[in-house]
């Protein structure tokens, strides 16, 4: 009985021995990691420039953006001044009225 085990024993650590060393499932998975991934590799490449492609559009949309927030400030300052001095010039004009109202009257004395 025993005899008959320990063959059945020896029996079985030579099948997984070679099932250890057999290289089949390795084989397998690198043959379709080489088939799959060459695509992909061009998929990323492709991704990638289209990706380097928005940042440049991006970067020159950015400076379009800020030169027109520049003109919009000076836009913005001519504006303050225009209103500055029109409002300077309504005082003034009521000064002036009041200056030719005093001499009308004192024409009429």
């Amino acid at each position: 009985q025993w005899r008959k085990s320990s063959l059945v024993i020896e029996d079985l650590v030579e099948e997984t021995g070679a099932a250890c060393h057999d290289t089949t499932c390795e084989d397998a998975v690198e043959e379709e990691r080489a088939t799959e991934m060459p695509p992909l590799n061009n998929e990323r490449a492709e991704r990638i420039e289209t990706v380097r492609k928005a940042q440049i559009e991006l970067v020159n949309e950015k400076s379009k953006l800020e030169d027109l927030e520049s003109a919009v400030s000076k836009l913005e300052q001519v504006t303050k001044d225009t209103e500055d001095t029109c409002q300077n010039e309504e005082m003034g004009s009521e000064y002036l009225e009041a200056v030719r109202t005093l001499v009308k009257s004192m024409k009429n004395c």
